[in-house]
């Protein structure tokens, strides 16, 4: 009887423990809380992202349906993105992978949605509160980028033109206080994009100027705000797909929750935004990734087959958090040190590389290691 009570117990631990990963493992597969590096160096907008902070930010991605609709085919529409920031502008580079580029309409203020296009939502303050127009619209910008580049001569009535013209453009439209669509606000100046095509795929790569709510749509002298380590803003993307003349699909960032028309919806509330966190790890060619104080993590054996030891030359980093995360952004394993030495069991861990991250109230170190095939 006693060891029956056990296998039941048992039975039930197991059943608890396996609902409470796969409820963790639904809220990880909607969090939306991207930690981006601050960059010693600007990326040149080019629509290549060869520069260094480049190869450092980590990916995220852009599959969360939100037009009530299935996520599309990844041979149809595919979406990644990084983030990484300066004191004066938020950088992103941003791969697309679309089967079918349209865009029908002239004017930029035309029904924009329903054309191809990205839409970033910025929310400086991090506030849940309204943002589409009228007395709310600046609260949060809801930046609609075209896909397709057009004339920047004629801005009602440009011609489409290659990526790579001289006269190319990408226009940013979002609504300011009148709420009226057809007469949405020009912010070209707020956002400079690039786009290079290769096949279906397409690299953008953009700089942002970011604006708190006290942004005045009639002033010509706007000024930015500074930006500054562990500032946290609302922030989703979202890409709009037309492949037949109108949206056929919307993929996001963030899940719709069932309330794309609802009470709450993201495109007029910023109360389903996502989340992005500024980290003060600096980006920089000469030391990779830096923070003050500065640690120096020694890692043996790398490639690692069974055991990773792990050992950090500064006091200050005692008591730190490590995390190994593999290339798609997911922690595999996760460990709380008391001292500056550490010792992980990687044998289960799948061969490749990985990222280890080691982090405190210090700040954050990064560094690439490789799990060995037995």
């Amino acid at each position: 009887m006693k060891n029956q009570t056990s296998r039941v117990n048992f039975t039930s631990l197991k059943i608890t423990a396996i609902a409470l990963l796969l409820i963790f493992s639904w809220a990880k597969a909607f969090s939306t809380n991207y930690i981006a590096h601050k960059t010693e160096t600007a990326p040149v907008i080019d629509g290549i992202g060869d520069e260094f902070c480049w190869s450092k930010a980590k990916w995220a991605y852009i599959n969360q349906p939100i037009d009530n609709q299935s996520l599309p085919d990844s041979s149809d529409f595919y979406g990644r993105y990084k983030i990484v920031w300066t004191s004066s502008r938020l950088y992103i580079l941003m791969e697309i992978t679309d089967d079918k580029l349209v865009d029908n309409r002239v004017n930029p203020s035309d029904n924009y949605w329903e054309d191809d296009c990205a839409e970033f939502f910025i929310d400086e303050d991090y506030t849940p509160q309204g943002h589409e127009c009228g007395a709310d619209a600046f609260k949060a910008f809801a930046y609609h980028i075209a896909s397709v580049a057009r004339d920047k001569n004629n801005y009602t009535n440009g011609n489409i033109v290659s990526f790579d013209s001289p006269t190319a453009i990408h226009h940013v439209i979002d609504l300011g206080t009148d709420c009226n669509t057809g007469r949405a606000l020009n912010l070209d100046d707020h956002v400079v994009t690039k786009i290079t095509k290769n096949g279906n795929k397409y690299t953008w790569e953009l700089e942002f100027k970011i604006f708190d709510k006290n942004y005045n749509q009639t002033s010509t002298t706007n000024t930015p705000v500074t930006l500054t380590s562990n500032k946290k803003m609302g922030f989703a993307i979202a890409y709009c797909d037309d492949d037949s003349g109108k949206r056929d699909n919307m993929v996001g960032t963030v899940p719709n929750h069932n309330d794309y028309s609802g009470k709450y919806p993201f495109y007029r509330f910023t109360n389903e935004f996502g989340t992005l966190t500024l980290n003060d790890t600096i980006l920089s060619t000469s030391s990779e990734f830096r923070t003050n104080p500065t640690p120096r993590v020694i890692i043996s054996p790398n490639p690692a087959f069974n055991t990773l030891n792990i050992a950090l030359n500064n006091s200050d980093w005692q008591n730190s958090h490590i995390k190994i995360v593999n290339l798609l952004g997911q922690t595999v394993l996760s460990y709380k040190t008391e001292d500056n030495y550490a010792k992980l069991n990687v044998s289960d861990l799948r061969p490749g590389v990985y990222i280890l991250e080691v982090s405190n109230l210090a700040g954050i170190v990064l560094q690439k290691f490789i799990k060995a095939k037995q």
